[in-house]
């Protein structure tokens, strides 16, 4: 006897395209990797989720972009050979679902070229109690932003130094951490695929 049943196939990219064919349900398991690894092989690692609307997370030209939620984490740096000197870089990252990859590249012309994305909320966390906006000494510290867009999904990373200082000797560290957060958050993680 022959079996015919087989294995659910995973989603095409092409259904990432737009809401009405994305099955990614909208949440930070689906949207942001537990951990990851940056091309400087420092492994960072999530330590604070969260689903929030679009206002508190940054331009209000999300919204009239049709963005309402936003999908929030934070990573932190984990020990390693290759890590920061001293200071742990932390990652702040938002992955935005638009309603189609169109609006997507729009809204990503808008905060790359306009320099929108240097308003989003920095995130942090508090003792374990969630995920709360960073101080404002997080905006005069050394960071550093990367924003990176996959069909509708675009996912902005702004990394930063743990002791909130201007020294900005670990830039690679922060650009590495930035690009590899930004690059790793979307619909992929979902189921592995």
């Amino acid at each position: 006897m022959h079996d015919t049943r087989h294995e659910p196939r995973p989603p095409t990219t092409d259904s990432w395209n737009h809401s009405s064919t994305d099955e990614t349900p909208f949440t930070p398991d689906a949207l942001l990797p537990r951990r990851f690894t940056n091309d400087l092989s420092i492994e960072f690692a999530r330590i604070a989720v969260d689903t929030r609307d679009s206002r508190e997370a940054g331009p209000s030209e999300l919204t009239r972009r049709g963005c309402t939620e936003v999908v929030v984490g934070v990573y932190t740096e984990q020990p390693g050979p290759h890590a920061t000197p001293e200071n742990p870089v932390h990652v702040s990252v938002q992955v935005f679902a638009f309603p189609d990859a169109a609006t997507a590249r729009d809204a990503h012309g808008y905060l790359g070229d306009g320099g929108g994305g240097w308003h989003f909320t920095v995130w942090s966390t508090r003792d374990g109690d969630g995920l709360t906006p960073c101080p404002e000494r997080v905006h005069r510290s050394a960071r550093w932003r990367y924003s990176w867009r996959a069909h509708r999904y675009l996912t902005a990373a702004l990394a930063y130094r743990a002791d909130l200082t201007n020294d900005s000797s670990i830039g690679p560290w922060l650009a590495a951490a930035a690009r590899r957060a930004a690059v790793s958050g979307g619909p992929q993680n979902h189921h592995g695929t």
